[in-house]
């Protein structure tokens, strides 16, 4: 093969791995993006039904009277919520570390020529 055809191989070669590498680099902004609106749909979500079944765990719990199953279910419904309000900061807190601790780690495939 001829210098000329190993040039403009090399050429080409370079051209289409820095396209790509843009291509690749734009999908991970985007699938990053999904992913951010993912977990905050998801924590707040999670955080508003847990005040939701706290707040009607305890109106049942109060308003139980002499009605032990009824102050039993207001109970648990009370710590069921206070348990999702905490898992929802839990589980921001944990998605924070996790994106502070490996960025880019969405590795680009690139094709081989």
């Amino acid at each position: 093969m001829c210098l000329r055809h190993r040039v403009s191989r090399l050429l080409a070669t370079v051209v289409t791995l820095s396209a790509t590498a843009g291509v690749a680099a734009a999908q991970q902004s985007e699938i990053n993006s999904s992913l951010t609106q993912i977990e905050e749909f998801v924590a707040t979500t999670l955080g508003q039904l847990g005040i939701i079944v706290f707040l009607i765990g305890a109106a049942m719990w109060f308003v139980s009277r002499r009605s032990a199953d009824r102050a039993q279910w207001g109970w648990r419904a009370m710590w069921g919520g206070a348990g999702m309000i905490v898992l929802s900061v839990s589980y921001g807190v944990f998605v924070g570390l996790f994106e502070n601790l490996a960025p880019g780690v969405v590795i680009p495939v690139l094709p081989l020529l």
